[in-house]
């Protein structure tokens, strides 16, 4: 992925500037998906659990999906301490397909950018889903100037995301009722800048 997530795990949630960020995103995923009751929900690309932790509120039995070992450990952790006792963290390869389900709520928040092969992983989720589940992605909008990933290492997935062709994708993979947001933005130092670059909420129907 051209970062080392491992290395970064036990202070992830120290963060206090993307703690805010993803609690705004939570924000608009209550404001533009029905929640009720209490859907059996998987996270990708999870970290330690941050969107879902947010949400936990509203959600049912859920599991947090990442590549990383040292942020699936981050986020058992938390979820003993929240008292979360039928959430789960697992270690999980997503290009070889999405492990458990069938599930009713899928969330990927920073992760899709990651993804070399968007389109296959879309196919796989949507076989993880039930029929009329509910998919939420939060990601970068496209960044035509390759800045948000410009002193990233070995960089093999997409510079954020043109809203027409995340859409197109999704259409071919089976989704429907699909709408963009807007999300906020994420504040990153580029060159010593300060640079806001926008994010979008996406929500696509199985």
């Amino acid at each position: 992925m051209g970062e080392d997530f491992d290395e970064r795990a036990a202070t992830w949630d120290d963060d206090l500037e993307r703690m805010a960020r993803v609690r705004r995103v939570a924000a608009v995923v209550r404001s533009v998906v029905p929640l009720d009751g209490h859907p059996v929900t998987v996270e990708l690309g999870s970290g330690t659990g941050m969107l879902a932790r947010c949400l936990h509120d509203v959600l049912g039995p859920t599991t947090l999906l990442d590549a990383s070992p040292a942020m699936v450990e981050v986020a058992s952790k938390a979820l003993a301490s929240e008292g979360l006792g039928d959430w789960s963290a697992a270690v999980a390869d997503l290009s070889e397909g999405i492990p458990g389900g069938p599930y009713e709520l899928a969330l990927a928040q920073m992760f899709l950018h990651h993804v070399e092969d968007v389109p296959a992983l879309l196919r796989a989720l949507r076989r993880a889903m039930t029929p009329g589940g509910v998919v939420v992605i939060a990601d970068l909008d496209h960044d035509a100037a390759k800045r948000y990933h410009a002193t990233a290492v070995d960089f093999h997935g997409h510079h954020g995301f043109c809203r027409d062709e995340l859409r197109g994708w999704l259409e071919q993979a089976g989704y429907h009722d699909i709408c963009f947001h807007d999300a906020g933005v994420v504040g990153k130092e580029v060159d010593g800048e300060r640079q806001d670059f926008p994010m979008f909420l996406a929500v696509a129907k199985v």
